[in-house]
């Protein structure tokens, strides 16, 4: 078996190079998995594992005999695209979508396939009230993978030599336990050398090689790799969209963000000349038909003059060709508000939504958050530029990322922040806050963390569990509210979401009558209607009768 020179299971390797492994890559078998996700919810756009698709490419740069590769998150299906909020179907006519199944908070599939029955769900208390979220493990499922070992000739006695496992968010770790767990009790003492790299163990490294256990654990970039094209040969039905690394890096350091870890620490932003990313998206489409790229970068607008917009102006050249690009993580609101130019060159070229992040519209809790170069003015001016460039307002062409979920956050700021993006755009994406380990917020807060065994339970910092619940204002119902709040504000009838703060008719009765005691009228018959029904019911007694205590007239 292959093995790393002179190390022990579970150790973190720092600036990693492929040089480091022994035994010739020709002679070599490795398996790449992407695996699967333990969540409440999970958005099935844009998953492919692109940097373990670079791994995969750099070993095939590098010879070796074999590679195969396993993705519990393929799913069948068209991804959504950005015509009126429509979705591409797949030939049967199906939207995207990725099977799931129940299982419990901290169930492990070590040892097992099959979820236990009636699984519980979280519960998610305060002062009385309780929220019940189901966990699920969404993707293929270990029958499924084991199968596929089967098939492709990874039985008990032929382990590969090496295993590649990608894990991306940091609160989806216990499946990348389990998957490691699992090819332990499958190959037993024929071990072949597992390596987990992704965003996880690059920004939790101690904790991927304490729990997870693999037998090397990859922090941060395998730089060999980064400039790479995904390898998307490996997928056996060709994929129907390709993700785009443009540049790696950013020079900011947000409080929330772990992008400096990630990158070594490194604020330079680094680019890929535009010629070769034209030439990965002309071969993307010539070989696999793909007309669909999503951009992935850290900060994709830093000197876009020189990178960015010559990229676009190429594409847009290229009358032969027919590209929708997509930009899912958003576009900085700064510097997309210093120049039309380029709001019109993401328009011309196909641009399908835009996505500005407002976390709030406090400025002060902004600079609490290192957001220090991001004002609110840029982020309404960025959507009139974008509105002048033909996108859309209140009509999903353009929408707002609101961040909630935060610590010290008060209930009424976050009001403010939706209804204020409401106007501006119309479309609102709610954001719930996750800590991320390595950042500043994430160490800030670590005592709290480290009190309730959230350092070691990873998952419980899954902004979709509400960590900060207990420290904030907000109850159980009030967070929950306030996402009925902004899905309802993000309703759509012929094809446009309704303006509070409108000019029409109906959005200045609306305010006037939530300020001209309009809501005392309707809580007295509110109250009229609950003292009736307690009166059916039997709790309260005619007029001046004493019930519990307590006078009723």
């Amino acid at each position: 078996m292959v093995r790393m020179k002179n190390r022990e299971i579970g150790e973190i390797a720092y600036r990693f190079k492929t040089s480091d492994l022994s035994g010739e890559p020709r002679e070599k078998t490795a398996l790449l998995i992407n695996p699967p996700v333990y969540d409440t919810q999970y958005w099935a756009e844009w998953s492919q594992p692109y940097g373990l698709l670079r791994i995969a490419r750099l070993l095939g740069d590098l010879g070796y005999k074999r590679r195969e590769f396993f993705d519990f998150m393929e799913a069948r299906g068209k991804h959504e695209r950005g015509e009126r909020g429509k979705h591409e179907r797949g030939e049967k006519g199906e939207k995207r979508v990725v099977a799931r199944r129940r299982i419990a908070p901290g169930e492990s599939f070590v040892e097992k396939n099959t979820p236990a029955p009636k699984a519980p769900p979280y519960r998610i208390e305060k002062e009385g009230q309780c929220l019940e979220l189901w966990k699920y493990h969404f993707g293929k499922s270990w029958d499924e993978f084991d199968a596929w070992l089967d098939e492709r000739g990874f039985t008990v006695d032929s382990p590969p030599d090496e295993v590649w496992i990608g894990a991306v968010m940091s609160y989806w770790w216990e499946s990348a336990r389990d998957l490691v767990g699992r090819l332990r009790r499958r190959w037993g003492n024929k071990k072949p050398l597992i390596l987990l790299g992704g965003i996880y163990p690059s920004i939790a490294p101690q904790h991927a090689a304490e729990f997870v256990r693999p037998d090397i654990v990859v922090q941060g970039e395998v730089e060999e790799a980064n400039d790479l094209w995904p390898d998307l040969s490996l997928y056996e039905a060709p994929p129907s969209y390709a993700i785009i690394t443009p540049a790696r890096g950013c020079p900011f350091n947000c409080a929330y963000c772990a992008q400096l870890t990630i990158n070594a620490g490194m604020r330079k932003v680094r680019y890929r000349p535009v010629k070769d990313i034209l030439a990965e998206m002309q071969t993307a489409q010539d070989t696999y038909g793909i007309k669909d790229f999503a951009f992935y970068a850290d900060f994709l607008l830093w000197d876009h003059e020189q990178n960015l917009q010559p990229l676009l102006e190429a594409l847009i050249a290229d009358d032969s060709r027919f590209y929708r690009l997509y930009a899912p993580e958003g576009l900085d609101s700064k510097f997309l508000s210093q120049s039309q130019r380029l709001v019109d060159l993401l328009k011309e070229a196909n641009l399908q939504k835009i996505y500005l992040p407002c976390e709030s519209i406090d400025d002060h809790y902004l600079r609490q958050l290192n957001r220090r170069h991001v004002k609110l003015e840029h982020f309404v001016q960025a959507a009139r530029m974008c509105e002048r460039a033909g996108f859309d307002l209140r009509h999903m062409d353009v929408n707002a990322f609101v961040l909630y979920g935060l610590p010290g956050e008060r209930i009424d700021d976050v009001v403010k922040s939706v209804l204020f993006v409401s106007e501006i755009v119309g479309s609102i994406i709610p954001m719930l806050f996750t800590p991320v380990p390595s950042t500043a917020l994430y160490h800030r807060y670590l005592p709290y963390f480290q009190e309730r065994g959230w350092d070691e339970d990873l998952h419980m910092l899954n902004g979709k569990l509400y960590p900060f619940l207990y420290m904030n204002e907000g109850s159980v119902s009030d967070y929950v509210d306030l996402q009925r709040l902004m899905y309802a504000l993000n309703s759509h009838y012929r094809s446009r979401s309704f303006q509070i703060f409108g000019d029409s008719m109906v959005s200045r009765a609306f305010r006037h009558n939530m300020r001209n005691g309009f809501e005392d009228f309707v809580n007295s018959y509110k109250q009229e209607e609950s003292r009736n029904w307690r009166k059916m019911a039997g709790d309260v007694e005619p007029d001046g009768v004493r019930v519990g205590g307590h006078e009723t007239g």
